[in-house]
């Protein structure tokens, strides 16, 4: 117990508090919301629970408050439209991608050989966190202080998610709108290159348009260095593509 109030000293809670814009009464709730299992389980001693069981509150909060959003906001769309928007911004992507905007991943406590192996900044390991920060704000402020973390962090998510603009499988829609213009069909992907130790691989892919290079991408699978790569050339061949 000693060990953990020492964590709650010196983890530079306020800053992290300040990133999702809220102030814990109960740091113990925050402390968990960023331990990893891993930590856990190497850190025995230390009595701290790892913010999986978080994790599941979290997720039921961030369905909901996203969900009741968007029935408030587009009164007009059915529940088809309303489920596939919310899928969306509630995936791991998203709040990835959010996650590292704040740069969650320096505050996390995990063990050593899932930060060896890039736990920092592994999408599930970020998504995971910021779903138990919801509960842990939930937990500490009650629901409409969640609802407001949730609905602040995510909004710029939830404009583009509305408006269209929030698309994951980029591979799949650069195929799609490259089969409208008989001209631009010959699109390929390429992994060109891949990097560092085995345990820790970085591939480059290419997205090739009539045999130029047009965009490159880099991740830790070569699914997601393709799709790094799909986005970049979706955004920026957009115009030419639709």
């Amino acid at each position: 117990m000693k060990k953990w109030r020492c964590i709650l000293q010196n983890n530079h809670f306020s800053e992290l508090e300040d990133c999702i814009g809220y102030t814990f009464t109960d740091r113990l709730l925050l402390l968990t919301a960023i331990t990893h299992s891993t930590y856990t389980y190497e850190h025995k001693s230390e009595c701290l629970e790892n913010n999986e069981r978080l994790e599941f509150v979290g997720d039921g909060i961030l369905d909901f408050v996203i969900a009741d959003h968007l029935y408030r906001c587009q009164s007009d769309k059915n529940e088809g439209y309303l489920s596939k928007t919310r899928s969306l911004i509630v995936c791991e992507a998203t709040l990835a991608e959010i996650a590292n905007k704040m740069d969650l991943g320096r505050f996390l406590l995990m063990g050593k050989g899932e930060e060896m192996t890039g736990g920092r900044v592994k999408p599930s390991n970020l998504a995971n966190t910021m779903e138990a920060l919801f509960a842990a704000v939930y937990l500490d402020g009650g629901f409409e202080a969640s609802r407001a973390v949730i609905t602040q962090l995510l909004s710029r998510s939830i404009d583009a998610a509305i408006s269209g603009e929030l698309i994951f499988d980029y591979k799949s829609r650069i195929l799609e709108l490259a089969q409208v213009h008989p001209g631009e069909k010959k699109v390929r992907f390429e992994i060109v290159d891949e990097s560092g130790p085995v345990h820790d691989r970085i591939f480059t892919s290419a997205v090739i348009l009539n045999d130029v290079e047009i965009s490159r991408g880099f991740g830790q699978s070569k699914k997601l260095a393709e799709q790094e790569a799909s986005k970049i050339a979706y955004n920026q061949y957009r115009e030419k593509f639709s």
